[in-house]
């Protein structure tokens, strides 16, 4: 994963796991949510390229989670579900984006 991505999913998930009374308005919290899907994409078309063999339980069921929060979307209606959404979705891309780090660094021994 390029420097750059790290530092923006860095960002996007400090944003979206912050505690809840630093939750932001609702407009803010859906572009928090568009920009988690669109870093968790770029995310997830590298983490599916480890080849099925070399794939941990942790990054199947990283792989199985991201599919699932976006096909699921916000459980519930208003800001509060689209606010526990983009929390679910920045837990999945850390898990995503520790099991890319550790592969890459079992593949380098």
């Amino acid at each position: 994963m390029e420097q750059q991505v790290q530092e923006r999913l860095a960002a996007l998930t400090g944003r979206a796991l912050a505690p809840y009374v630093s939750r932001p308005a609702a407009e803010d919290v859906t572009v928090l949510v568009d920009g988690l899907i669109t870093c968790g994409r770029a995310l997830y078309n590298e983490v599916v390229q480890i080849p099925a063999g070399e794939r941990t339980v942790s990054v199947a069921d990283g792989l199985s989670e991201w599919e699932y929060c976006l096909a699921a979307g916000p459980r519930g209606y208003g800001a509060h579900a689209d606010w526990n959404h983009a929390r679910g979705l920045a837990r999945v891309l850390q898990k995503l984006a520790r099991a890319l780090e550790l592969h890459r660094g079992m593949s380098v021994l």
